[in-house]
């Protein structure tokens, strides 16, 4: 077998601190690509900027150049769908490429836990960067989100008969009302969460009321659509292949469900500032009173899971209890909004 130089560099950075983080040795890396791609490696190196999963760039001589992502450790703190998230990512990957729109390539995939204790993933390297590190004119920026809200509403356009988890649609445990769906988030979380002191018992209930409140809002939504929830600038990929940057693919859309296509646009809203975007997405952002009281309760939601993420699986209290902060400044903005006591 070809020697692993010392051109594997492992970077240590904040990432370090997550519970679910745990790099592969040399020979684990080795041993991996060797069985799952039949190739050596030339080089790798870990990349920074995760959290969730442990991610290399691999350079290996059949293949080229690849990405590696290792599922966590530690998956007893997981919510009860991140322990599916790269099946669910398989699945969603062969949706949208079906759709034509642009993701990413995956080689191969493992959830067996037979060569290392991890699911993981071997994705062909896009070479590209995270439209939140890309410098961009505002001509080259317009274009781009146009593109991107393009490929967003035909990822929006695939739907199912089913509300809920990707995995869990596949598997028959999909939801036939929205309301019911979200419900069933959030009881998942409360069951989690009540083993941490981040909320109080007043808050709990407080929480609960507000989303029961919400419930005939909710349900006014009847079609399950294909939403990827982490459309974030850092999962668009940008080339700069010619002399004009293009948008390139959507990628991590691991965490993926069957929902309104709102929640896009709700805790994560880089997009309504960018008017191009909606040109490219076809039709504008609904203003009316139950899509506002819906992607409140949205953000509400996942406001709630990022806290509980934050605090038990990357031991960052600070931003948990940030997180924390803004899903009760949700609860009183749907207070007010929905006159609960």
């Amino acid at each position: 077998m070809r020697q692993l130089t010392d051109e594997l560099i492992f970077y240590k950075e904040i990432f370090m601190n997550s519970s679910l983080y745990l790099e592969l040795s040399k020979e684990e890396l080795r041993k991996l690509i060797s069985e799952t791609l039949n190739t050596d490696i030339n080089s790798a190196k870990l990349l920074t900027g995760g959290l969730f999963n442990t991610t290399y760039y691999i350079d290996t001589m059949k293949y080229g150049s690849v990405v590696l992502r290792a599922g966590p450790v530690n998956r007893h703190l997981l919510l009860p769908f991140e322990h599916s998230l790269m099946q669910a990512e398989q699945l969603v990957y062969k949706l949208c490429r079906e759709a034509q729109v642009p993701v990413s390539e995956i080689l191969f995939m493992d959830t067996s836990k037979r060569i290392i204790d991890c699911d993981y993933m071997i994705v062909r390297y896009i070479p590209s960067v995270p439209m939140n590190e890309a410098v961009l004119c505002s001509d080259n920026n317009s274009q781009i989100c146009r593109d991107i809200g393009a490929a967003t509403a035909k990822m929006h356009s695939i739907t199912h008969s089913h509300f809920g988890r990707i995995v869990d649609v596949e598997n028959g445990k999909g939801f036939s009302k929205w309301s019911d769906c979200l419900l069933h988030e959030l009881n998942q979380w409360e069951r989690l969460s009540k083993s941490t002191s981040l909320f109080s018992d007043a808050e709990y209930i407080k929480i609960r009321r507000t989303f029961e409140n919400s419930i005939p809002f909710l349900d006014k939504i009847q079609t399950p659509s294909l939403v990827h929830t982490d459309l974030w600038k850092g999962n668009v990929l940008i080339c700069f292949n010619s002399d004009i940057p293009e948008f390139a693919a959507i990628i991590d859309a691991d965490r993926a469900m069957w929902g309104d296509p709102d929640v896009e646009f709700s805790s994560i809203n880089w997009t309504h500032s960018e008017p191009t975007f909606w040109e490219g997405y076809g039709k504008a952002l609904k203003q009316d009173f139950g899509s506002r009281i819906r992607r409140t309760i949205y953000t509400l939601l996942w406001s709630l899971l990022d806290a509980y993420v934050y605090l038990q699986e990357y031991n960052q209290p600070e931003n948990a209890n940030e997180r924390k902060i803004k899903a009760l400044h949700q609860i009183d903005i749907l207070s007010t909004l929905l006159h609960i006591k």
